[in-house]
């Protein structure tokens, strides 16, 4: 009888032999079992997209012969400010013909993209933050169409003074209050949806995204970079101010039985209705209201707000016309614009209290709404969520900003754009500018400010499908000779952002006027070789070692000749059928096994392998006359896994009988 000691010693021998076997049986099947080569898509590629206009073609023929885009790596050409307008003064139902000049342009970068066979990305600018003389005519007959600062200025008392001010400097608000702007804004921009809607069903394989609006953020031209708390902050307009009173209410257009905007009030806001409410509201917020109507400027929705526009006139009773404003004298202590004790947001941003951080959330929820409105009329124009991108100022996050941090990044203030405006999903995915600055150590020691640190995992976690705008893994501050890193150090930063996860990436950009951003010719560039060379064939996988096993070879044909006697046997340069593409375009494509037997079923060894080949054509001399042979291939990839056989194909080298199948 064998002791318990050594009966304990066979059962562990047995589980370690046991143990050997499986280890080995995992490992030979995983051996044998790579992932497919997956058919590329949207899903598992990654857009490299180039801010430059694809009408430049030498620009974009140097780009395709010197760069080795591939399977899962698309080229693409950004255009990151593409203006959406018609005339102020012009009809809502005319609105398709008023966007003529955008319809031409967008066809002509739709038609150089297509004829390069490049892809194209589309950055739709509003003329509200970008692209201010669009609305010029709307801020001068009624400056209540501008932003407003804290003082009721429109810009700095230099600024003003600029002949180009309202193109230049004043900002147009963002408030969906500002009715007859507002209107102007949504018929535009759903026409000009619905026309690139038509443009993506035509062209798929080259419109590929769109963003909009570009830069959506609140007026930052008195900012002061050298504080964080700042003096001058918008939006003061009327029309933001009684939207953000009805916003706390949940009155008016937010009322939430009857209102356009219901369910979107403040979260808290229903309580604060009336007399009674306004007593509840000066409690819970320390400030000392008389009444709910505007301390300045007060006005009404039940104002004529002129809704059809064709004409010069405009009725509403209380426009301010830009021939009333007075720079400086715009904050009343009495006559008509002026109630004592009237309701007023916070004008000083450096006293924080609780009243000050409702104005702060409401502030960005105007910039949040005002690129989730357009996110949601591109959605009902037919352009689905992965096709249609937002293109924030992630604020909070910007040159290396902590978000959590109790102060934060001056352009936050002054914006009101943090990262979370970025958020339009459903109706569209995530897309915020995120580029890195790099400074001479003299200036700021730590050398980077890298918005990519908070930003990249903020923005990934909005959304499985997201855009990274005007990325620069080192813009050089200008003026300043900055030198370049090294083309490995700034691969290193590429590779940071693919890990991130993003559908698309705006680099930020081909040729810039100065070296701050420039690609062409720069260490950025040979970077962005390496970087294309080593994602290509990966489909968005993070493991770069992962090699895909081929698909199975389709359109395999094999044709006799006669004089003298060969079979040619050709393959399908395509991967897949039905898809454009082919297999020399697979950097991980090892070439064609060709075998070959004079009966069907024949084993496919190494006593019938006829060839290898990269081509997908070989021609077979080592075949007699008269004779029938059975034929089939496989391919291989870089690591010379194979993909599955082809269909068996039978043909009769003879006059007779041949191409059977």
């Amino acid at each position: 009888m064998r002791s318990p000691r050594f009966a304990r010693d066979d059962r562990k021998a047995a589980f370690q032999k046991t143990l050997v076997i499986v280890l080995s049986l995992i490992l030979i099947s995983g051996a044998s079992s790579a992932q497919e080569l997956p058919i590329p898509s949207s899903k598992n590629a990654v857009v490299i997209s180039i801010e430059h206009s694809p009408t430049d073609g030498p620009e974009v023929d140097y780009i395709k012969k010197n760069f080795d885009f591939g399977l899962y790596a698309w080229l693409s050409f950004s255009v990151t400010a593409l203006p959406v307008a018609v005339p102020w003064h012009s009809s809502p139902v005319t609105v398709d013909s008023g966007i003529a000049d955008f319809k031409t342009k967008g066809n002509e970068l739709v038609l150089a993209a297509k004829r390069k066979g490049v892809r194209l990305h589309l950055v739709l600018t509003s003329g509200l933050a970008r692209g201010l003389a669009i609305y010029k005519d709307a801020k001068v007959e009624d400056i209540r169409n501008a932003q407003w600062y804290n003082d009721n200025k429109l810009a700095a008392d230099d600024q003003i003074s600029d002949p180009a001010a309202m193109e230049t400097y004043v900002f147009g608000t963002f408030s969906r209050y500002a009715r007859k702007m507002r209107a102007n804004l949504e018929a535009k921009a759903r026409a000009a949806m619905r026309f690139l809607k038509q443009v993506m069903v035509d062209n798929p394989e080259t419109l590929v995204a769109i963003s909009g609006w570009g830069e959506a953020e609140m007026n930052k031209g008195r900012l002061n970079n050298k504080q964080n708390l700042q003096d001058y902050f918008c939006d003061y307009s009327p029309f933001a101010v009684l939207e953000f009173r009805d916003w706390i209410r949940h009155t008016g257009e937010y009322d939430d039985a009857t209102g356009k905007y219901k369910g979107q009030g403040f979260r808290d806001g229903p309580k604060y209705k009336g007399a009674a409410g306004l007593a509840l509201f000066n409690t819970d917020f320390g400030t000392d209201f008389k009444t709910w109507s505007l301390k300045y400027y007060d006005w009404s929705l039940l104002d004529d707000y002129d809704a059809q526009p064709e004409d010069s006139a405009n009725n509403d009773p209380h426009r301010i016309p830009l021939s009333s404003y007075s720079h400086g004298k715009m904050m009343p202590a009495s006559g008509p614009n002026f109630i004592a004790g009237g309701f007023d947001p916070p004008r000083n941003m450096t006293r924080a209290d609780k009243f000050l951080n409702l104005w702060g959330e409401f502030r960005e929820t105007l910039v949040a709404n005002f690129a989730r409105d357009a996110a949601r009329w591109a959605s009902e124009s037919g352009i689905t969520s992965d096709h249609w991108f937002s293109h924030q100022i992630p604020a909070d996050c910007l040159f290396g900003s902590d978000p959590d941090a109790p102060i934060k990044n001056p352009r936050y203030y002054s914006s009101a754009s943090p990262i979370s405006t970025a958020d339009v999903t459903p109706f569209g995915s995530p897309g915020a500018t995120i580029y890195d600055q790099k400074f001479p150590p003299d200036i700021f020691p730590p050398v980077f400010a890298r918005t990519t640190d908070h930003a990249l995992p903020a923005i990934s976690s909005m959304s499985p499908v997201w855009a990274i705008m005007e990325y620069d893994p080192e813009g050089y501050l200008p003026g300043h000779d900055v030198p370049q890193s090294s083309p490995e150090f700034i691969l290193d930063q590429y590779m940071r952002v693919y890990e991130a996860g993003p559908t698309l990436i705006n680099f930020w950009r081909w040729r810039d006027v100065t070296e701050e951003h420039t690609i062409k010719g720069m260490n950025k560039e040979i970077a962005l070789r390496s970087f294309i060379r080593r994602i290509r064939d990966r489909a968005r996988s993070k493991d770069l070692s992962v090699v895909f096993a081929p698909p199975r070879v389709t359109g395999v044909e094999a044709t006799f000749l006669s004089s003298p006697p060969a079979v040619e046997v050709k393959m399908s340069p395509k991967i897949w059928e039905g898809q454009p593409w082919e297999w020399k375009v697979w950097g991980d494509f090892g070439g064609f096994e060709i075998f070959r037997g004079a009966e069907p079923g024949f084993p496919a060894d190494a006593a019938h392998l006829v060839a290898k080949t990269k081509d997908d054509s070989f021609t077979d001399t080592a075949v007699s006359p008269r004779q029938i042979y059975f034929y089939k291939v496989r391919a291989m990839n870089s690591k010379e896994t194979p993909g599955p056989f082809s269909a068996e194909i039978k043909v009769a080298s003879g006059p007779a009988d041949r191409n059977l199948e």
